[in-house]
C-alpha cells in the first residue's frame, strides 16, 4: 500500500510537471519564441501526457472493493489534486482556444496579414468586411 502511494503521488507530480511544460509551452508561442503550429505540436502531447499521469494518480489513489471505495491518498487530498490539475488543463486548453480565435483565424489581424508585401492580404480582408 505505501508503494501505491508513493507511485500515485510520482505520477500527480508527473502530471503537474506536464501541465507547466504545456503552460512554458503556450507562453513562448504567445511571446512568438514559437510559432502558432509548433507551439501547438508541442502542447498537444504534452497536454495529453498530463491527461493520462492524472488518470494513473486517480486510478492509484482510490482502491475499490465490491462498492466500497478506500482511499489510499486522503479523500481531500486526493479531490484537491485532481481538481487542480484539471483547472490548469482547462486553462490550457483555453488558452488555445482564445489564440485560434483571435490570432490564427483569418481576418483576425494575424501576422500573415500584417507580413503581406503585395497587399492582396489586405485586399481580400476589404473584400471579406464588406
Amino acid at each position: 500500500m505505501k508503494a501505491r502511494r508513493s507511485l500515485a503521488l510520482i505520477c500527480y507530480t508527473v502530471c503537474i510537471a506536464a501541465c507547466l511544460a504545456a503552460g512554458v509551452v503556450s507562453f513562448m508561442a504567445y511571446r512568438d519564441k514559437l510559432t502558432y503550429t509548433f507551439g501547438f505540436l508541442l502542447f498537444a502531447p504534452i497536454w495529453i501526457g498530463s491527461y493520462w499521469f492524472l488518470s494513473f494518480f486517480n486510478a492509484l489513489s482510490r482502491e475499490k472493493n465490491g462498492k466500497k471505495i478506500r482511499f489510499i491518498v486522503k479523500k481531500s487530498l486526493t479531490k484537491g489534486l485532481s481538481a487542480v490539475a484539471n483547472v490548469i488543463s482547462v486553462l490550457l486548453l483555453c488558452f488555445w482556444v482564445y489564440i485560434f480565435v483571435f490570432r490564427i483565424l483569418p481576418g483576425s489581424g494575424s501576422k500573415a496579414d500584417n507580413n503581406d508585401v503585395s497587399g492582396a492580404g489586405s485586399a481580400a480582408a476589404a473584400v471579406c468586411v464588406i
